[in-house]
Parts: C-alpha cells; sequence; structure tokens
C-alpha cells in the first residue's frame, strides 16, 4: 500500500483535554512532551519500524467510557513499498476534527478517555517480524515490522493502570481501521466487562489476493488465534478480522465506514495488484460478507471519492439519504438500533437491517 506511505500533512490539528487524574501518577513518569492536553507516554523496547522509539497518547475523559484509536501509519510490504515509505513517527498535531473534537456537544466521543496509538512500523499495527528487502543494486532495507510488539505495550501498559470501561471504543481510520478489526478481539478479552464496539473507516475495499500476501509478509497469519474466519490461511482479508471479532464478543456492536469510490483505496488496491475503476461494488460484497457472518455488523457508505471521514469534519454533514452519518454512529456507540446503509451518489443501495444478498 504505497499510497499509504504517503499521506499528507493533516490540517490545524490541536488538543483540548487534561490528562485523567486516574492515570496522572503513572504518566508523569512515563511520559514525554505532553501537547496540551494529550499527555505521551514513552514505553521502554516500543519501537518504530527503523528502531527509533514509539510512544502513543493519552486524553482525559470520563474513565468508564474509553476510546482506543488506531491512528493511520501507511503501510508497505515488498521492497517496492517499502523503499519510499516513512516509517519514523509522525510529529506533526494529533487530530483535533471530526470524532477529536472536544468543543463540539454533538460529538459522539466528547466525554471519552481517548488512547490514541499512532503508526510508524509499516504494517497497520498488526505486524509481528522484521523484514529484510533486498533492493535491485544488491543492498539491503531493513524495517521491523513490529506493530503488535507496541500495541501490546500500550495495552500491558493501560491494564496496569487499573482501568474498568464499561463503554469501550476500539476504532481507527485507513490502515487503523485494520488494527482495530484485528485488536478488536484481545482488546474485548482484556476488558470483558465492558460494552465493545468496534468502529472501522476508510478501508472496506481492500479485498485483494495482494492483502493476504501483506498480511503473511508481516507474520500475522502464522499467529492468529483460534476462528473460523481463520481456517484457511490463503482466505484471510482485512475483513476477516471483522468476523473474527463478531464471533469472539458475540454481543459486540461493528460498524465499518467508507466512501464509496476511495481514490485512495482504489490506488492501494492498484499497488496491490487488483485495480479498480468503481469501488463501491466490491466494497458491497465484503461489506455483506462480514454481516453475513456477523450478526452485530452494520456499515455506512457516502458518495465521495475522499478518504477518511471519522477524523474530520465531514462526519457532522455526511448523509445517506435521511439518515445522518453523525448520528449512526451515535446510535452505535450508544447501543441503540442501527441500520445498514450505502449510499453511491446516484442511488440508495441497501438500507436495512438484514444484509442483501451477494
Amino acid at each position: 500500500m504505497n499510497d499509504l506511505v504517503q499521506r499528507p500533512s493533516r490540517r490545524g490539528m490541536r488538543f483540548r483535554l487534561p490528562l485523567a487524574a486516574l492515570l496522572l501518577a503513572s504518566v508523569a513518569a512515563t511520559s514525554g512532551r505532553a501537547s496540551e492536553d494529550w499527555a505521551q507516554v514513552d514505553l521502554a523496547g516500543a519501537t518504530c519500524g527503523d528502531g527509533s522509539p514509539w510512544h502513543f497518547f493519552l486524553r482525559q475523559g470520563d474513565p468508564k467510557r474509553l476510546a482506543i484509536w488506531f491512528a493511520a501509519g501507511g503501510t508497505c510490504w515488498d521492497t517496492a513499498t517499502c523503499e519510499t515509505a516513512s516509517v519514523r513517527l509522525a510529529t506533526e498535531p494529533l487530530p483535533a476534527d471530526g470524532l477529536f473534537d472536544a468543543a463540539r456537544l454533538d460529538n459522539p466521543l466528547r466525554n471519552f478517555t481517548i488512547v490514541l496509538l499512532p503508526g510508524c512500523t509499516a504494517d497497520a499495527h498488526i505486524g509481528q517480524r522484521t523484514a529484510d528487502y533486498r533492493r535491485a543494486d544488491g543492498s539491503h532495507l531493513t524495517i521491523a515490522h513490529q506493530g503488535a510488539r507496541n500495541t501490546r505495550t500500550a495495552l500491558d501498559y493501560l491494564a496496569a493502570q487499573q482501568i474498568a470501561p464499561t463503554t469501550l471504543l476500539v476504532g481507527g481510520e485507513s490502515d487503523g481501521a485494520i488494527a482495530a478489526g484485528f485488536w478488536a478481539s484481545e482488546i474485548g478479552d482484556r476488558w470483558a466487562g465492558a460494552e465493545l464496539v468496534v468502529l472501522g473507516d476508510a478501508a472496506g475495499g481492500y479485498r485483494t489476493r495482494g492483502a493476504n500476501a501483506a498480511l503473511r509478509q508481516w507474520g500475522v497469519l502464522e499467529v492468529l488465534p483460534a476462528s473460523s474466519a481463520y481456517v484457511d490461511p490463503a482466505q484471510i482479508f482485512f475483513e476477516s478480522f471483522y468476523i473474527a471479532a463478531g464471533e469472539r464478543h458475540p454481543a459486540a456492536r461493528l460498524g465499518q465506514v467508507n466512501h464509496a469510490n476511495d481514490a485512495f483505496q482504489r490506488r492501494t488496491l492498484d499497488a496491490l495488484g487488483t485495480p479498480l475503476v468503481g469501488l463501491a461494488k466490491p466494497m458491497q460484497c465484503n461489506m455483506n460478507e462480514v454481516r453475513i457472518n456477523t450478526p452485530g455488523f452494520h456499515s455506512f457508505m457516502v458518495p465521495g471519492t475522499q478518504h477518511e471521514l471519522l477524523s474530520t469534519n465531514a462526519i457532522y454533514g455526511a448523509r445517506c439519504e435521511a439518515q445522518s452519518l453523525l448520528a449512526w454512529v451515535d446510535d452505535l456507540i450508544a447501543g441503540r438500533a442501527v441500520e445498514t446503509h450505502w449510499c453511491d451518489g446516484t442511488l440508495a443501495l441497501h438500507t436495512s437491517r438484514n444484509p442483501p444478498p451477494l
């Protein structure tokens, strides 16, 4: 996904909330630079793909309402894509738009404690091996695809703080949405007393053999837990993670949102060896597969070629016919009934609690 490693800088992002008092004493001993109302937490042994230190961020909210969010970080899986990959930890400001805008009273996450996990291992936060890529001139490029190590280190840290949320959101955008599905099963196990909500943004179209090959390159396929979604290693795709999460946690509420013809996803599919002119129909099939196998899963598709929705202010205006995306996300998080909504700019493809036929 070489397009995923060349992300433009985010615009105008600032921070707003102080660190939760619940975590203050522990974080004070381990944190690096704080940025306004976020606290940076540095962890021993956690590194980026190039060996530089990795850290994550915490922002105060209700300790009973916890959101663990996987930020987009970019991915690569071969010499061509990794040659141009930037795997150092981003120093740009963290998001303050969309679901991160604490000033908006209508923001469903406004009062949540938020854990933001940056990505810099080029593996969607899920890699478990260090890869050596050989260039055409014979030289080597080594990337530590060790996103799983970083995530587990952060989760262990949080568990040690004895946080006991009653509502637990696991979310992410772009390659972070892949991570949200992957980690939902384990995070749900760690905080088994919480209502689990899983919400991915802008990663619903990656059904391709290239995605399976990337998972193998990152060392993921060999370490997956027992699940009917993982029986055939050759048939494991990013959607499989959401199916496995729903199987592991049947009461969980799961969702994905996408632009119908996301140009970023199409470019990534091209790099993965599956070029597409239109994304809406293949994305329907992907979301259908998850829905058929996972009763608690619903999806929301809006017209457009843009990439992310939830971490941008597009969430506050996006609609599929009469249904607003903001209200849909709010209902999903709150546990109210939601339906699947698909609009591709010309027609409403589906609005029903039941999955349409493939």
